[in-house]
Order: C-alpha cells, then sequence, then structure tokens
C-alpha cells in the first residue's frame, strides 16, 4: 500500500503554494506588531486587534469556503481566491492609520481564509489514503517552515526598519500560487460525492463535527499557547536583550522541525496517533516552560529546539485525524475546521496572552502557554478514551481486536 506514489508534480506545486501563503501570513504577523508599535504608537491591545481582525474574518468565511470546495470548482476557487490575496497583499503599503489597517486585515483575513480551505482540500484528495499521515506532514512541514522564515525574515528587516521591503516580499510569495496553480490537476469529486452535498445549507454538524471533537480542541488550545510565540517573542527577545538571538530561534525551530517532522508522519500511519501525540505534548509543555524562563542565548536557543520537536510534529497529526475522522465528501468541511480550529486558537490566544503580557510581564505568555498544553492534554485523554468507549459499545467485536 505504501508504494502507492506520493510525491507527484500536483502535490509538490500545492505544498510549495502552502510554503509561500503561510510565508506571508507569518511575515506580517510579526512585522505588524512593530510596526502598529513604531509606526501609530500603538499598545499591545491594538495589536491583538489587528491580529484578531484577520484571524476573525477567515473563521467566519471558513465554513462557506469549505462548502464551495466541496460543491464547486476547486481550481477556479483557488485560483480566484489566490488572485485576491495578492491583491490584499498590495495594499498594505497605503495603509496610513490603524482604521485602514483593520479594514485591509479583515479583506486579507477573508481571502486567507477562503485560499487555505482551497489548499488543504486539494492537499488531501491528491495524497493516497494509505499515506495521509505521510503526505500531510509533508504538507504541513511547509506551513511550519513558513512559521519559521516567516518570523526570521520580519525580524531582519525590522531591524533594518525596512517595512516597505517586507511589504514587497509578501506581494512576490503571494504571486507564487498564481503561477503555479493553473497547470495543476485537480481530482474530479464522484457522482456519490455530489448526491452526498446537494443540501445547500450548511449544518452544525458542517461547523463542528462531533467526530473531529477531540482533535480540533486540541488543535486550538495549542495554537493558543503558540499564539505567544508568533506574536509576542519578538517584544519579548527585545525585552530581555537578545533581538539577535531571536532570529536564530527560529532558525533552530526550523531546523528540529525538519528532522522530526517526515519520521513522526510515517510513525503515525504504522503505529498510530497516541505514540507520537503525548511525548510531542510534554515536550511542548517543557519547551514553553524554558521559554519562560531564559536568561541566556543558549537556554533560548535549547527551548526553540524542544519546541520545533513538540509543536512541529504534533499539528499535522491533528489535521489528519480530523480528516480522517469524517466522510470523503466532507474533506472541505474538515479542513475548514482544522484552520479554523488554528486561527481561533491564535486569535484568542493573541487578545488574552496580549493582556497577561501587559500585566505579568512578557515572560508570563509562556507559563500560561506551558497550562494551556497541559489542559490539551488533559481533553485528548478524555476526550478520546469517551470517542474510544462509545465505539466499543456500538460495535463489541472491537474488543477482541484491541
Amino acid at each position: 500500500m505504501h508504494n502507492e506514489k506520493l510525491w507527484t508534480k500536483d502535490f509538490i506545486s500545492i505544498t510549495i503554494i502552502n510554503f509561500f501563503i503561510f510565508l506571508v501570513f507569518y511575515i506580517l504577523l510579526t512585522v505588524l506588531p512593530l510596526y502598529l508599535v513604531g509606526t501609530f504608537h500603538a499598545g499591545t491591545d491594538k495589536v491583538g486587534l489587528v491580529i484578531a481582525f484577520f484571524l476573525v474574518a477567515a473563521i467566519l468565511i471558513r465554513p462557506f469556503a469549505g462548502q464551495w470546495v466541496s460543491k464547486g470548482s476547486q481550481k477556479k476557487i483557488f485560483i480566484y481566491s489566490a488572485i485576491a490575496f495578492l491583491l490584499a497583499t498590495m495594499l498594505y503599503p497605503f495603509a496610513t492609520n490603524l482604521m485602514v489597517l483593520l479594514i485591509l486585515r479583515v479583506f486579507h483575513g477573508l481571502t486567507f481564509g477562503i485560499i487555505t480551505t482551497a489548499m488543504g482540500t486539494i492537499c488531501a484528495e491528491l495524497i493516497p489514503s494509505s499515506r495521509r499521515g505521510e503526505g500531510l506532514s509533508y504538507f504541513s512541514m511547509a506551513m511550519s517552515l513558513a512559521m519559521v522564515f516567516g518570523p526570521f525574515i520580519g525580524i531582519t528587516l525590522v531591524n533594518m526598519n525596512a517595512y516597505n521591503a517586507a511589504f514587497i516580499i509578501c506581494m512576490i510569495s503571494s504571486a507564487v500560487a498564481i503561477v503555479l496553480a493553473p497547470p495543476m490537476r485537480i481530482p474530479e469529486r464522484t457522482k456519490e460525492s455530489d448526491i452526498l452535498l446537494e443540501k445547500g445549507d450548511i449544518s452544525w454538524n458542517d461547523l463542528f463535527d462531533k467526530n473531529a471533537a477531540p482533535f480540533a480542541f486540541a488543535t486550538f488550545i495549542l495554537a493558543c499557547a503558540y499564539s505567544g510565540i508568533s506574536v509576542f517573542l519578538p517584544l519579548y527577545a527585545k525585552d530581555l536583550g537578545l533581538v539577535e538571538t531571536a532570529s536564530y530561534f527560529f532558525i533552530v525551530l526550523a531546523v528540529f522541525i525538519l528532522i522530526s517532522r517526515p519520521f513522526t508522519g510515517r510513525w503515525f500511519d504504522q503505529r498510530g496517533a497516541k505514540v507520537i501525540i503525548y511525548p510531542c505534548l510534554i515536550l511542548f509543555t517543557v519547551g514553553m516552560f524554558l521559554l519562560s524562563q531564559v536568561h541566556s542565548n543558549a537556554m533560548f536557543l535549547v527551548a526553540a529546539a524542544i519546541i520545533g520537536i513538540g509543536y512541529g510534529s504534533v499539528t499535522p497529526i491533528f489535521q489528519t485525524q480530523i480528516i480522517n475522522s469524517v466522510e470523503p465528501h466532507r474533506v472541505g468541511f474538515a479542513t475548514s475546521l482544522f484552520f479554523n480550529s488554528l486561527d481561533a486558537g491564535m486569535s484568542l490566544g493573541a487578545y488574552v496572552l496580549g493582556i497577561v503580557a501587559g500585566v505579568a510581564g512578557y515572560h508570563s505568555i509562556y507559563l500560561v502557554g506551558a497550562v494551556f498544553i497541559v489542559f490539551a492534554v488533559l481533553q485528548y485523554f478524555v476526550l478520546t478514551q469517551k470517542k474510544e468507549v462509545l465505539s466499543i459499545q456500538s460495535n463489541p467485536s472491537l474488543v477482541n481486536e484491541r
């Protein structure tokens, strides 16, 4: 079964596009807080708003995007959303006050919500089902590398006071999707899928599939914790006098994601989720605690390595579990749920942790983040155990299989 081809031209194209779309997201996520503080003299609450407006817009549009992608032409939706995403990116140099920037962030968030749903759905359909864990690990690795190189590029350019250069890099990165998407061959939906998708309205189950709940909720909580790194690490490093080391933090993070990700995806396909999830969540917790206690460059980078293995490995596993927990014709909705869980966590986390930082200092963000992760471990254990018990009750033959 594992002889089925994974690295097709179309899979490579969608993975590259994924990297560049998220590169734009993470460059702006790093640059805009410093841009707001330095140019508009905004407080941490305004920084949280600029992040939240973007993510809330993405969250609100995704259920509809999931329906459009499931029912309509995936390729057309993908290309049109890529064009709109580029247009939004081109408008940042013209956002000269906070109100205009907030409106732009809403528009950009809507385009981001649609294109990420389209990308995730197309990718899941391009991957052979027997290699889904491995394939989504590689696909998500592109997102994780963007999560690392975006802040690195952003911090480097901010240190040079080169905000316009950051916006230009985002424009060029956005254009990659428009170049690579048209030649792609995307699998056609089956007639059976079309019949199952004939209903017109979006139901509550479309927004939050109960089978995917344990994995989606854990993804949400972990994103809340990680938002402290994505949004506030540059400001924390500046407070500690470790601005240059902050750039290397993201490089170390990337290296350890690259080292661990190929193995964890394959192990998931062969051995199951729990072998990966619990050790990775423990590592993520340890890394966040170390980050809260940083007093040297070495300690800063050790925390980066541990977080790279922990958070970097567990996210694609949850994505795979969310997709595997729904019927094949509902992959679009599942993809929407996964990214909404990430963005809702990032949005709420940025807002809550911004308040925490204002009250108790930046180091407290990572202590609170560690508590979030412990809670994620507990809820994942309780909900998955409950799900297994219900499965056995409905199908007693599973007892012997266990």
